[in-house]
């Protein structure tokens, strides 16, 4: 609904606005609770990969700074009262992501192939679960040019690169300890 109040101004009032709407993000300080951090997390904790229903869930994926830069250009170069989907021209099943990312994981812990793939895990699929998430970016790449500065095998083992060599922030986030020092700082 905030784009109808931001769109409801802009036509009301005049004023200047962009938008723009986003594919799923990857990369670095990526919080831990979502698929590629997680992942990357289990996997050097030897535990489950889990993967919802039967992970043929579709989703399209786009590297943080490539929505970084994507955000920048409209923001200086967009129509005014112009809206823009930024996707990554990326889509992925999330076995096949997974499958992709204990590949690399594997190559980058110099493990045997396949031994992070054997830790995947399926299990119960949430109620409501969309089989996929697609944006059209066909827009911003015709009238601005852009486009993602990286493939997604890229862009993952630049991700995985950060969360191995941040392995200290990795484990005090999925530690808890940073809920303690919310607690000393703020009650």
């Amino acid at each position: 609904s905030s784009d109808h109040f931001v769109r409801a101004y802009h036509d009301t009032y005049g004023l200047p606005i962009v938008m723009t709407n986003c594919s799923n993000n990857y990369g670095p300080n990526h919080f831990p609770e979502k698929l590629i951090p997680l992942c990357i997390h289990n996997i050097l904790n030897g535990n489950p990969l889990p993967i919802y229903g039967d992970g043929k869930y579709t989703r399209d994926w786009l590297f943080v700074i490539d929505h970084a830069k994507a955000i920048d250009l409209v923001f200086h170069e967009g129509k005014n009262g112009g809206s823009y989907n930024v996707g990554g021209f990326n889509e992925w099943k999330n076995i096949d992501l997974v499958k992709e990312l204990c590949k690399q994981m594997d190559e980058k812990l110099g493990k045997e192939a396949g031994t992070s793939e054997q830790l995947i895990t399926f299990v119960k699929d949430r109620p409501g679960h969309d089989l996929r998430y697609a944006i059209d970016a066909t827009k911003i790449n015709e009238e601005l040019g852009w486009k993602p500065s990286v493939t997604f095998e890229q862009g993952l083992s630049l991700t995985i690169d950060w969360f191995l060599s941040n392995k200290e922030w990795l484990d005090n986030v999925t530690s808890g300890d940073y809920q303690k020092y919310y607690e000393n700082q703020y009650n």
